[in-house]
């Protein structure tokens, strides 16, 4: 396998950046750049020179012996000053050896799963991680990051070996009876892994939501205000702002942070009767866009918030628009003034406010359509060992378990049927 290596830091220019190297050959880098050899896991001071004797850098050097590392791999990182030159220099020159090359896009990562550093979950914590642009994301990348996920999915799968141990135990001395009290646990045992899953099922929306962002789309008559809220939120002149009515014809998308909350707002046409198609078409576009929406925000000048087609159970949140102007509203909707800045700080916290009302009561989140799939699998073929009669087929209820075994496993890749013996 070849030695790979790649900048730890950014591309661009900077006080330090950093060189890492993982692989077999990793341990001939100081023969390679003319250095005298350091201890493993001490930051020594050294000087680069090239194949010419030329010097390339002064540097910082550690070097770390796997399989105690990053990869599981020997690694050795080079800690240089944050030139763009000197970077390129260190790369054409490790470029000459055999059998190292620059790494592809994940791959140290891939290598640390391969390796057994972590598992599939924890590296899409870290991808999460480097993604991540607001506290909650942070968070939530943080806790899989450290094996959260891990550690529950593992709990689940430990408790399906403890109950296929029960069943294999039974058809290997199938010439006894299945005590009754051992029926009872089994099943009590069965069912409150399987409420435990549903829960994390029903909660996996949110998860997504705080890794992708929760949807919000402002809908309402033309010239009510959309654009100009949406302009205000982000910051910038995202969406055009005119007299004229119908200037909104797509739906524009921005990304936003609500204290810590990802937001992905969407401003849309103007509601109304019209007979161009194109309008015809971007009204279509929003009330659809609405129906996939986590909030919805209706806009008013008038205290008229009614959408007839508008036909779904999501939260809706009132607002009306342009208070400055002292129109009638009828009591309803939050008043806000985009012209002299009121009334938004407090729609925001009764957005934030709903939003954290969503949350589940466990932090642990399946944050991926492949969680949320592998547990379904799982709890599905549990769901069937209920159904089934233990005394008459056994081999059916182990051959279920099995499968719901295997299939919260793939979600971390930890298969080993010799826990099955072992547990026996």
């Amino acid at each position: 396998m070849d030695t790979i290596f790649s900048s730890a830091t950014t591309a661009q220019k900077s006080a330090i950046k950093i060189i890492r190297i993982s692989g077999k050959e990793s341990l001939k880098i100081p023969e390679i750049f003319s250095f005298k050899p350091t201890k493993p896991r001490v930051a020594t001071f050294r000087r680069l020179y090239d194949s010419n004797k030329n010097i390339i850098d002064d540097a910082m050097v550690i070097s770390l012996p796997g399989p105690a590392s990053v990869t599981g791999e020997n690694v050795f990182e080079i800690h240089i000053h944050g030139s763009i030159v000197v970077e390129k220099k260190i790369y054409e020159h490790l470029t000459k050896r055999r059998g190292f090359r620059i790494a592809n896009r994940g791959e140290f990562t891939k290598r640390a799963f391969l390796n057994g550093k972590i598992d599939l979950t924890q590296a899409e914590g870290i991808n999460d991680l480097i993604n991540a642009e607001t506290e909650n994301q942070f968070k939530s990348s943080i806790l899989q990051y450290e094996g959260a996920l891990y550690e529950k999915l593992k709990l689940w799968r430990n408790d399906i070996i403890f109950l296929r141990s029960k069943i294999e135990a039974f058809i290997d001395f199938s010439d006894e009876e299945l005590p009754e009290e051992i029926e009872i646990e089994f099943k009590k045992k069965l069912l409150c892994l399987l409420k435990d899953m549903k829960s994390s099922i029903k909660s996996s929306n949110y998860g997504e939501r705080i890794r992708n962002g929760f949807i919000i789309t402002i809908l309402g008559k033309p010239n009510v205000g959309k654009s100009s809220l949406i302009n205000y939120l982000s910051k910038k002149k995202v969406a055009i702002v005119t007299e004229e009515e119908g200037t909104t014809r797509d739906i524009l998308e921005v990304f936003l942070d609500f204290a810590g909350f990802p937001i992905i707002l969407n401003d849309t046409a103007g509601l109304r009767k019209t007979s161009s198609n194109v309008e015809k078409i971007g009204i279509n576009r929003a009330l659809k866009r609405a129906e996939k929406s986590d909030l919805i925000l209706i806009l008013s000048d008038n205290g008229d918030y009614n959408i007839p087609d508008l036909k779904v159970a999501t939260k809706k949140i009132l607002v009306h628009t342009k208070s400055d102007l002292k129109k009638e509203c009828n009591g309803k909707g939050y008043k806000i003034s985009v012209k002299n800045h009121e009334g938004i700080k407090e729609l925001l916290e009764v957005i934030v406010d709903y939003l954290k009302m969503l949350a589940p009561p466990e932090n642990v989140l399946l944050t991926r359509k492949r969680h949320v799939q592998g547990v379904k699998k799982a709890s599905s073929a549990l769901k069937k060992t209920l159904t089934t009669n233990f005394g008459v087929n056994p081999e059916l209820v182990a051959e279920d378990l099995r499968i719901a075994a295997t299939e919260i496993g793939n979600i971390t890749n930890i298969i080993d049927v010799e826990e099955i013996l072992d547990d026996i």
